[in-house]
């Protein structure tokens, strides 16, 4: 039973949670700045959010897997369906399973956030969906965009302005404290997450078929890319704390050095331990900073 439970644990990905979730912890601390925050809601709307990346991981397991894309070329940990540990069928169940949760958790937010505002349930219904769809259609499908060097695109709009932004208009929020630029750069940064892991799998997913971003602006140009994600959010944060914060809140960019160290790393390696390494410390550092900055404003 423990080793069951050990399998699936792992087929969760649970270290990718950090970086999904702190999206979410920004969008409640700056409902906590604008005086809005509820506890009940932030805390649905973790529960969402890691049912979502677990749909997600569990997806991508199988989505590799049925296009044969979890070869013995590929970098990273091995996957549950491919390694033969979680059969198809299983999986699929799991993902269905996760699905149902996933929509009830969902339902119950909107219940908490809006009660009877059919207006606020149709939009955010909306959103749902498409969230949903991103997570299953990343890999799974006939046409999974993430091998049409598309995922980029996705994971800066559901990482970023609907984690973000999304999840601050659930506390109802006024417009003026609509956190637009922060959304930004915590999409250009979990894009950036995703671009070391395609610069690092470049050799397996051309062999494989996935087309990526990375693999197509090549070697060199998808590290200039990395370095314009990295500092495109910066300058967001930048101009948010400037303009929307007092002075002292430019102190918080000493967490973000990580971050600068790593890109600086991802552009001069083509060394595939380096990268796997600097994908782990751009993850880390990303959810840290947002963290920080969470944390600074629940404080204010």
């Amino acid at each position: 039973m423990k080793e069951k439970l050990a399998l699936w644990i792992s087929a969760m990905r649970l270290r990718t949670l950090p970086l999904s979730l702190s999206g979410l912890v920004l969008g409640g601390a700056f409902a906590s700045f604008a005086g809005v925050f509820a506890a009940d809601i932030f805390a649905v709307s973790l529960i969402v959010g890691v049912l979502l990346q677990i749909l997600s991981n569990f997806a991508n397991d199988y989505g590799d897997a049925c296009r044969g894309a979890d070869g013995s070329m590929r970098e990273g940990p091995k996957r549950a369906v491919s390694s033969g540990t979680v059969t198809r069928e299983q999986m699929f169940r799991a993902i269905a399973g996760t699905l149902v949760l996933t929509v009830l958790f969902a339902l119950l937010l909107f219940y908490l956030s809006f009660g009877g505002n059919w207006v606020a349930w149709a939009v955010f219904g909306i959103l749902l969906a498409a969230s949903i769809c991103a997570a299953l259609f990343y890999t799974m499908g006939k046409n999974p965009y993430g091998y049409r060097a598309q995922g980029d695109f996705y994971v800066f709009i559901f990482f970023g302005l609907v984690a973000v932004a999304g999840s601050y208009a659930l506390y109802g929020g006024d417009l003026y404290h609509v956190p637009g630029f922060p959304a930004c750069a915590a999409g250009f940064l979990s894009v950036a997450v995703l671009n070391v892991n395609n610069i690092r799998d470049m050799k397996s997913d051309a062999f494989y078929g996935k087309e990526t971003l990375a693999l197509r602006l090549g070697a060199d140009y998808a590290r200039y890319y990395h370095l314009l994600l990295v500092l495109c959010a910066f300058l967001c944060w930048l101009v948010y704390f400037l303009v929307m914060l007092p002075k002292v809140y430019l102190l918080l960019f000493i967490f973000y050095l990580p971050l600068v160290y790593s890109a600086y790393m991802v552009y001069t390696s083509y060394e595939v331990p380096v990268l796997d390494k600097q994908l782990k410390i751009t993850a880390l550092a990303t959810g840290v900073f947002h963290l920080a900055v969470a944390a600074a404003l629940f404080a204010a």
